[in-house]
């Protein structure tokens, strides 16, 4: 048995000394780990000496957004307020009123309404500019609370007032939202016997 514990010994030395040559890399200057450390470190710098209030998340999403940039253009960073949008347009529909809008000069456009949608079926034209919903101001609204305001359960209603090209008074409707679909496939057709062509803006589960 003393003969035995000899060479046994000698091996659990042996490893001890591989695991840790392996942990001494892997904390080496140049690791994730001393890498998270340093922006750990200016985190901590920067919120005790800035000479203002830092909103740290803030900085923590601008740094990754920083670093994915380093990175080829398919690597982008997703943050959670984009990313219900992104599933949606994967997904290939919404719930909602069923416009393209656009922030014109603190104005929410209309900058299409959405085939089938309810907008589109009230009578809501491209151009047509909301100013309130639910009788509060739109003036001034960013493309998130527009997207707040007027998303919603199918069944659920929104009353919009808009301001109408060649007409003077507001008009008012009240929309009952539903399931816009977004399409992907721009335009399709045969230019040959043997040849088609087709245009997807988009790919989401419901391209066909």
């Amino acid at each position: 048995m003393k003969n035995l514990r000899l060479p046994i010994g000698i091996l659990l030395l042996t490893v001890g000394i591989v695991i840790g040559i392996q942990f001494q890399e892997l904390f080496s200057s140049d690791t994730l780990h001393d890498s998270i450390e340093k922006i750990s470190d200016i985190l901590k710098i920067t919120q005790n000496n800035y000479v203002e209030k830092v909103d740290t998340p803030k900085l923590v999403e601008s740094a990754i957004t920083g670093m994915l940039n380093d990175l080829d253009p398919h690597s982008v960073y997703i943050d959670a307020g984009r990313l219900k949008s992104v599933e949606e347009s994967f997904r290939g529909n919404f719930e909602g009123i069923g416009i393209e809008f656009q922030i014109v000069d603190d104005t929410l456009t209309v900058v299409a309404p959405i085939t089938g949608g309810p907008s589109e079926q009230l009578g809501i034209l491209s151009g047509d500019r909301i100013i309130k919903i639910e009788d509060k101001t739109a003036i001034g609204i960013t493309n998130e609370q527009v997207r707040e305001k007027l998303r919603g359960d199918a069944g659920t209603k929104v009353k919009v007032t808009i301001l109408r090209y060649g007409i003077e008074k507001p008009i008012e409707y009240t929309i009952t939202r539903d399931k816009i679909p977004l399409y992907s496939v721009d335009t399709h057709l045969m230019i040959g016997k043997n040849i088609g062509y087709v245009s997807v803006s988009r790919f989401s589960n419901t391209t066909t």
